[in-house]
């Protein structure tokens, strides 16, 4: 695996841990945690975690 395909994964690991912190009733909170660690549709998998 090379190093952007590592970035990408941690990107959606640190995704996934921030959703399951959110009520399952609260969308903002789930859409927050995308736009967080996956950014927004065009610059989607781009991370601060890659950067």
């Amino acid at each position: 695996m090379d190093q952007q395909q590592l970035c990408e994964w941690d990107a959606v690991e640190a995704c996934l841990e921030c959703i399951t912190s959110c009520s399952l009733e609260d969308g903002e909170c789930v859409t927050s945690c995308v736009s967080t660690h996956l950014g927004e549709a065009d610059e989607l998998w781009k991370s601060s975690l890659c950067l």
